[in-house]
């Protein structure tokens, strides 16, 4: 698709590098993983010699923003609210991976069968909308008497402390994200 082209091609220098989408907005408050972290998961992500794409639609900008404001320029391509739902999909085929909440994207990944790293927060898994490819996995905070809250999240955590997200640190993600990666290579590794 020539608008995945040129966004790849135009906004980003470093185009050799594996791509890794990070998708961190949701319809709902309680879905979304903590901005500061997706800011230094992309940070961490960059340092170690990726190249960050945001992905999300008009309603996410703010967020997006937010989020990139501290990243070096050059570093990222933030594509929320640029591409449509197919250009989208088509964005995230092209990923190594995508880091997501439990939203559309989520289900874009699955779709394109690119890995995903699914944060779960105020949902489950066992609702029945978890990804499920082989090398998809969910982070969660397991143990929480109220989990799942609902069944699609809500504008707020109803008992005010948002631990099923404040619990989930960027270690843990990123130590997710490099033991999908370390599957993917012995996968390769295997077929050759």
């Amino acid at each position: 698709m020539e608008a995945v082209n040129s966004l790849l091609e135009h906004e980003h220098p470093r185009s050799g590098l594996p791509l890794v989408a990070l998708a961190p907005g949701s319809v709902w408050a309680t879905k979304r993983w903590l901005p500061e972290r997706y800011r230094e998961l992309a940070q961490r992500l960059t340092s170690e010699g990726f190249r960050v794409v945001m992905i999300g639609g008009h309603d996410d900008l703010m967020l997006g923003n937010a989020i990139t404001a501290g990243l070096e320029p050059g570093t990222f391509i933030n594509a929320m609210g640029k591409l449509t739902v197919l250009q989208a999909a088509e964005l995230i085929r092209r990923c190594t991976l995508a880091v997501t909440n439990d939203s559309s994207p989520m289900h874009l990944a699955t779709a394109m069968r690119t890995p995903v790293i699914a944060i779960f927060g105020a949902t489950v898994p066992a609702l029945g909308f978890a990804p499920v490819g082989k090398f998809d996995r969910v982070v969660e905070t397991n143990g929480l008497r109220c989990r799942p809250c609902a069944i699609h999240g809500g504008n707020r955590c109803p008992i005010g402390s948002f631990d099923c997200m404040k619990n989930i640190t960027v270690t843990h993600v990123l130590d997710t994200v490099h033991d999908v990666l370390s599957s993917l290579r012995t996968q390769v590794e295997s077929s050759s």
